[in-house]
């Protein structure tokens, strides 16, 4: 009887330490909490959580910067130029001909660029270029040029618009862009050929395939000018336009090639711009600024949960009627994410300055901002940030790197709030 029970006492013992040995190595594993699981920074559902988090952690001063997207002036990153992009913790820069000389320097430059480190939680720039083709291309003699819209649409051959807009996106990718502010889907037969087409089936077509070669090139691409401003005889870069055409009108003819994107497309692989036209039959305000187009037409009735950036608010239709402290307010009222500021410094400043005031005094609402913020954020983490890049993310959110090493902003670095932690049964989700 003793025998056997010091058989089955040994045989217990075994089992314990097997187990305990198991048990073991798993705890060690679990308990090591500093360290996330891939799953974190690789699965749906992770970087959402991420960019919740790091929407949460952000100061109001470089929630606002993530909003602003400026042009910059000269071919190299001037202390003058960083010192510009770390006041206002800006979120994008845009480049035109008088940043760009050559390929070399244009590379240079966007590395340059793409090395700042203007948040703390390393979110890169959004680094962009107007490359449409035709008469709107940056930098014709080192650069690939596309026909103007216009005659690709004369074809009569959608695949050539994706084959020009795939080259397109290759080229700009490899001088160091992420974005293209292309293609035009308003409906035209001005517009200095700008446009594929006088029909909204034409321009369907063919603006399909002109997103479907820029997102294959490995860009993000954007559609513009919501909702079409291919009516307007007035060009707003020097002044007011307004489009008198029925509600009906639009949103049967204009609005049908925004409408096929927003259907087809992942949300976070591309832009809206807002265009600067007035629509009576919608809104006596420009579309840029208008609660009734960004909010009621292009989120609830279109579904649109991406980002929406206005166009330049540098240009004479709206900096005519409003001043600088006033318009990114009501830009951002009205529903836009983005605010584009091409050309002044100074009215950059201003913008940022007065949109960041006007949340502190409740005239732009905290949820407004952290919703524009976390669709910015989730792109970025999405689309522009490699695993090694996310992973740093997440152990800047976790604590595990000392961001004052590495950061140095105009406002207090930390804001005091609990450590962010994630579950660790992250599974694979959906985009919402």
């Amino acid at each position: 009887m003793k025998k056997k029970f010091s058989a089955v006492n040994i045989l217990l013992l075994v089992l314990f330490l097997i187990c305990g040995c198991s048990a073991a190595e798993k705890g060690n594993v679990s308990s090591n909490d500093t360290q996330p699981s891939v799953e974190t920074w690789a699965t749906e559902h992770g970087l959402r959580q991420m960019a919740s988090a790091v929407t949460d952690k952000l100061t109001l001063e470089e929630k606002i910067g993530q909003m602003m997207f400026v042009g910059i002036h000269g071919t190299t990153l001037t202390e003058t130029t960083k010192n510009t992009l770390s006041s206002m913790h800006a979120g994008g820069v845009i480049l035109f001909d008088r940043n760009m000389e050559n390929r070399e320097q244009v590379k240079a430059l966007n590395a340059s660029l793409r090395n700042l480190v203007l948040n703390k939680y390393a979110l890169p720039l959004f680094l962009s270029v107007d490359q449409e083709g035709g008469l709107v291309t940056r930098m014709k003699q080192h650069a690939y040029m596309a026909p103007a819209a216009a005659e690709i649409g004369a074809t009569g051959k959608p695949e050539d618009a994706y084959n020009h807009a795939n080259n397109t996106g290759k080229d700009i990718h490899e001088l160091g862009f992420n974005l293209d502010f292309a293609p035009v889907l308003d409906i035209s037969s001005r517009m200095h050929g700008r446009s594929y087409g006088t029909t909204p089936q034409q321009v369907t077509a063919f603006g399909e395939q002109a997103c479907r070669g820029l997102r294959d090139s490995g860009v993000l691409f954007t559609v513009k000018h919501f909702p079409g401003m291919g009516r307007s005889e007035t060009d707003p870069h020097t002044d007011q336009s307004v489009v008198n055409v029925p509600r009906q009108i639009i949103l049967q003819e204009d609005l049908l090639p925004f409408r096929n994107i927003i259907d087809q497309y992942p949300h976070h692989e591309f832009m809206v711009m807002a265009g600067h036209i007035r629509y009576p039959a919608f809104d006596t305000k420009p579309a840029s600024l208008s609660p009734v187009i960004l909010k009621q037409l292009l989120r609830n009735q279109l579904g649109y949960q991406g980002i929406v950036i206005t166009d330049d608010l540098d240009m004479g239709a709206v900096s005519e009627g409003y001043q600088p402290e006033e318009i990114g307010i009501i830009a951002v009222q009205a529903g836009t994410d983005i605010l584009l500021s091409c050309h002044k410094p100074e009215v950059q400043q201003r913008i940022y300055r007065s949109t960041l005031q006007a949340v502190k005094d409740g005239k732009i609402s905290q949820k407004d901002i952290d919703a524009s913020v976390r669709r910015i954020v989730y792109c970025k983490l999405k689309k522009l940030m490699d695993n090694d890049q996310r992973k740093n993310c997440y152990n800047r959110l976790s604590g595990n790197v000392n961001v004052s090493q590495h950061y140095s902003p105009q406002q207090p670095l930390w804001s005091g709030r609990s450590t962010v932690r994630f579950t660790p049964e992250i599974q694979d989700g959906k985009a919402s």
